[in-house]
């Protein structure tokens, strides 16, 4: 069900590793993106995260329900990481 059950490693290094296969330009990407960013507050990874998110939020169109989740993800981890107001 979630892959290789031999797999002991922690749930945010799989995420992390699992990043790279992300489809580009999503919605869900950026939901995915944001999530992680918010889970890795506190370390290198978690502004690369939210940049990367924020960067694929601006060229997609909002106006679905995938766009307000991923959206409302973004502003959560930009005020969890202090990069903006909430």
């Amino acid at each position: 069900m979630f892959g290789n059950r031999d797999d002991d490693r922690p749930p945010l290094q799989r995420a992390l590793e699992a990043e790279s296969s992300l489809r580009p330009g999503t919605w869900e990407a950026v939901e995915a993106l944001a999530l992680l960013a918010v889970e890795c507050k506190g370390t290198p990874d978690a502004e690369r995260l939210h940049r990367s998110a924020s960067r694929t939020a601006a060229g997609l169109k909002a106006g679905s329900y995938e766009s307000v989740r991923a959206l409302a993800w973004l502003s959560r981890a930009a005020r969890e990481l202090g990069s903006a107001p909430g």
